[in-house]
C-alpha cells in the first residue's frame, strides 16, 4: 500500500471510473438483472470533482480506465473526460462491447490520446454471438466484425485489444476460427472461462482449497461507482463492498472506514467465517486457477491470472 499522508491505500496506478450502468447489450455472463444500482451516467461535473479530488490527495495515479457494468460509448460526455484526463498527463483505456465502435469512432477516441480499447466479441458466429450477448438485432455481429477487421488495419497509437469468454453450449464451438481470425490483426488476444461475479453467476466451481487473499484489498486500483462511490473490487457488481462516497469523504477517509479495515483483516488473516463479506465464497481465491485462462497471445496462463485485466500490473507475486 502507498500512503497518502498518514493514510495508506491501495497500492496501484489506476483509478477505475465507471461512468454509466446503462447497456445495450444483456449478455448471459453479465448479472444485470441483479443490479439494485441506480441505471444512470455520470455527469462531466461529478467526474471533474472526482477526478480532481483524488488527486489533490494522491499523486500515485496516472492511469484512468472507463470499465463497469455499462457501456462507455454510451456516455455522450466521454469524450470531455478523456481530454480533462489526458491534459493532466493521464493514460486512458476503454473497456467496451463494441457496438458503437466504428472506424470513425475508434480514429477520434485515437486522436484525443486513448492508449487502449478492449472489446469483448463473444462468438464467432451469427448464431454464437447473439446468444452469448442477448441482442436481436442480428446485423449487429457482422457489422462489428468488420469495424474492427477495419480498425485493425488502420490504428495507428491506439492499441486494439479483444477478448473472449468460452460458455458451454453457446460459444465454445467458434473459438479455434475466432483465434485465428483475430490472432495476427490485434495488439493482444484473450480467452477465458467466465468468471462468477462473486454470487451474481455461477460458472465456475468455488473450490474448498482458498487463497488467503485474491491481492486486491493490498493492490487493487481505485474503483469508483456511478454515483461517486467507492467499492472494493470490480468483481462486485452491486457494491456490496461499499467503502465510502467520494462526493463527501476524502480518499484518506474512506480507506480508513470500518468496512475496508475489515476487509483487509479478513486477506490478511485469510478468516472470512462470520465476517458476512462475499469474499467468503469468491472463485478469485480459488487456489488452483490453472483451468481459467484457455488463451493468451502475450502472457503465459500461470502469469496472466495475477495480473489486472487493464493496466497487467500484478494483483500478487506469483506463488505467494
Amino acid at each position: 500500500m502507498e500512503a497518502t499522508g498518514d493514510k495508506m491505500i491501495p497500492k496501484s496506478n489506476e483509478m477505475r471510473i465507471e461512468v454509466t450502468t446503462s447497456c445495450n447489450y444483456n449478455c448471459i455472463l453479465c448479472p444485470r438483472e441483479k443490479l439494485t444500482r441506480k441505471i444512470e451516467t455520470m455527469s462531466f461535473e461529478l467526474f471533474k470533482n472526482i477526478f480532481d479530488k483524488t488527486n489533490s490527495e494522491t499523486s500515485q495515479y496516472n492511469t484512468l480506465t472507463f470499465p463497469g457494468m455499462g457501456e462507455p460509448l454510451l456516455d455522450e460526455s466521454l469524450d470531455d473526460k478523456i481530454i480533462y484526463a489526458k491534459k493532466r498527463g493521464f493514460s486512458v483505456l476503454i473497456l467496451t462491447n463494441g457496438s458503437l465502435l466504428t472506424v470513425d469512432r475508434f480514429k477520434r477516441l485515437e486522436d484525443i490520446g486513448v492508449e487502449s480499447i478492449r472489446v469483448s466479441i463473444y462468438g464467432d458466429s451469427l448464431e454464437s454471438y447473439i446468444a452469448v450477448h442477448g441482442i436481436k438485432n442480428k446485423d449487429l455481429f457482422h457489422r462489428i466484425k468488420q469495424n474492427l477487421t477495419s480498425i485493425s488495419k488502420v490504428k495507428k497509437k491506439t492499441k486494439l485489444l479483444i477478448t473472449y469468454n468460452v460458455v458451454e453450449d453457446y460459444n465454445e464451438s467458434t473459438l479455434k476460427s475466432w483465434i485465428e481470425y483475430w490472432k495476427d490483426k490485434v495488439d493482444l488476444l484473450e480467452v477465458w472461462r467466465p468468471h462468477n461475479w462473486v454470487d451474481g453467476r455461477n460458472y465456475r466451481v468455488v473450490d474448498q482449497k482458498k487463497l488467503k487473499t485474491c491481492g486486491r484489498p493490498f493492490s487493487t486500483p481505485l474503483q469508483v461507482q456511478v454515483d461517486g462511490t467507492v467499492n472494493m473490487c470490480c468483481f462486485d457488481f452491486d457494491g456490496k463492498l461499499l467503502l465510502g462516497d467520494l462526493k463527501k469523504q476524502t480518499l484518506k477517509e474512506i480507506f480508513e472506514s470500518p468496512m475496508f479495515n475489515k476487509i483487509v483483516e479478513c486477506h490478511t488473516k485469510g478468516n472470512y467465517e462470520g465476517s458476512g463479506l462475499i469474499c467468503e465464497n469468491c472463485d478469485q481465491r480459488n487456489e488452483d486457477k490453472s483451468d481459467v485462462m484457455i488463451f493468451n497471445s502475450k502472457f503465459s496462463a500461470k502469469e496472466r491470472v495475477w495480473k489486472v485485466s487493464t493496466t497487467y500490473q500484478e494483483l500478487l507475486s506469483i506463488g505467494e
